[in-house]
């Protein structure tokens, strides 16, 4: 389940961009195998932490490279790259006050301010974000028994037991 916050990344990005290509594997990205306009989606780990005992706190980092359209003036050429408006994206961000739910996988990431870094026909955003992930409870014990539940409870007073 680690690779949540990259498919929560892609709900975000098909929320605001609903048209735009979303590439997740780097094999195709690399090679350039893909219809512009497309984003291509990155996630790393950087900690995993005990929060609570029943959840850990997941840091990673998330790299978003949208690549811009190109102008044609004709079928056979290929113009200017076309800049994809961010604005969308970073006001998506602020009305959620940098606290997104994402509505399939019942996380909320707690993003970072972003970094943006622009090229000639791309720019790449940054963020580092936070979210809980829910640590199962076991059901079996370190010997390999079922763990029982506890529904009856018992309490002693001067030497005789009662059922509670």
């Amino acid at each position: 389940m680690m690779d949540l916050g990259l498919k929560a990344w892609a709900e975000i990005v098909r929320r605001v961009y609903p048209e735009l290509s979303i590439l997740r594997d780097r094999s195709k990205w690399l090679a350039g195998d893909f219809k512009l306009p497309a984003v291509f989606i990155e996630t790393d780990l950087v900690s995993d932490k005990v929060h609570t005992p029943r959840a850990d706190r997941i840091i990673e980092d998330v790299g978003l490279v949208f690549h811009y359209d190109k102008e044609r003036a004709d079928e056979q050429d290929e113009g200017e790259p076309i800049p994809l408006d961010l604005d969308p994206l970073f006001l998506y961000l602020r009305q959620q006050r940098f606290n997104v739910a994402s509505k399939r996988f019942g996380v909320v990431l707690v993003i970072e301010p972003p970094r943006t870094r622009k090229k000639a026909d791309q720019v790449e955003v940054t963020f580092r974000y936070s979210y809980l992930l829910s640590v199962p409870k076991p059901l079996v014990n370190d010997e390999g028994s079922p763990i029982q539940k506890i529904n009856n409870f018992y309490i002693s007073h001067n030497g005789e037991e009662f059922g509670a």
